[in-house]
């Protein structure tokens, strides 16, 4: 009578096991650009809390009066970690994923609504993600702050 299953069987589950794991990993969706389109997002709502703290913004000549509260918007200072961290993020924006407009600067006054520094409208602040194929684009709305993703 067998109780125990031999080297050979076990061997042979392993090999079929693995070769299943293989075609899995195949037919799996490439979620990069959802990543970096959330990475991004974060970035910027970091950078808007800290705003809701700081008020730099001298509302008589309409200028900032440092650089504290904004947000440099490109794929090289997204991936520069904070100097003041504690934890450093492990996430890096691929190399393949592109940001237009590129270098777009954003800051935010003490109620957390985003002003583009070259740019003072009451038009949200658009700029899209690629990532081969796909894009996705971030609004961010004037009066509010709210983010949205599209």
């Amino acid at each position: 009578m067998k109780h125990a299953f031999s080297m050979i069987e076990l061997i042979f589950i392993i090999i079929v096991l693995g070769i299943l794991g293989s075609m899995m990993k195949m037919n799996m969706p490439d979620n990069k650009l959802l990543g970096d389109t959330n990475f991004i997002i974060q970035k910027i709502k970091k950078q808007q809390i800290y705003a809701l703290s700081y008020d730099n913004f001298n509302y008589k000549s309409k200028q900032f009066i440092d650089n504290t509260t904004c947000i440099f918007i490109n794929k090289n200072s997204i991936n520069v970690n904070e100097k003041n961290s504690a934890k450093s993020s492990p996430y890096k924006i691929s190399t393949q994923t592109t940001i237009t407009p590129n270098d777009l600067n954003i800051c935010f006054d003490n109620l957390g609504r985003p002003f583009n520094v070259n740019n003072f409208t009451n038009m949200p602040i658009v700029f899209n993600i690629s990532y081969k194929d796909n894009t996705k684009a971030i609004k961010i709305m004037p009066f509010s702050g709210n983010i949205v993703r599209e």
